[in-house]
């Protein structure tokens, strides 16, 4: 069997990498998650994105056990999935490395004081933790949308490791 069609199996130390391979071939949109505890602001890049139901309206996110801002994920009531637009690269790789400063210079939606939505993205998705369920190394955390902004821009896809541009 080649490296190529091998079967991941769980227990073994390459299991991810057909796996991993595999989905990152998979073209995606990139969000920012992000979330407001207490006065401080956090947030997070995620691809791992999803609807679930159009009635009532759920979606979904994944983030990693491994996250520094896992804990405020895992209490938080209120989030924002902010779908980034073409152009957005510089947040999408800020929000994803661990330690940077990330709302400093972000544009907030001030229309949005309770949790940060970000100005200038394809849409942005704001509700409430519907159910938290705890799924292999990950959180899935299942939201309740209260509001959607639209503004219509081109998304941002992300695919084999890099930023691309629909055309």
């Amino acid at each position: 069997m080649s490296a190529e069609t091998a079967v991941a199996r769980p227990g073994t130390e390459s299991a991810p990498n057909p796996l991993r391979r595999a989905l990152g071939h998979m073209a995606t949109s990139v969000t920012l998650v992000t979330t407001r505890h207490g006065e401080t602001d956090h947030g997070f890049t995620a691809n791992s994105f999803a609807a679930v139901s159009a009635d009532p309206a759920l979606v979904t996110v994944f983030l990693a056990e491994t996250a520094e801002c896992y804990g405020v994920f895992a209490e938080t009531d209120r989030i924002a999935v902010n779908i980034l637009a073409d152009g957005q690269e510089e947040l999408a790789l800020r929000f994803a490395t661990r330690g940077a400063d990330k709302f400093g210079a972000l544009v907030q939606d001030p229309e949005h004081p309770g949790v940060p939505v970000v100005v200038g993205a394809m849409a942005s998705i704001v509700g409430r933790v519907h159910e938290r369920w705890s799924v292999g190394d990950h959180l899935m955390i299942i939201i309740a949308v209260d509001e959607v902004v639209y503004a219509g821009h081109e998304p941002l896809v992300y695919h084999n490791r890099a930023f691309r541009k629909l055309v």
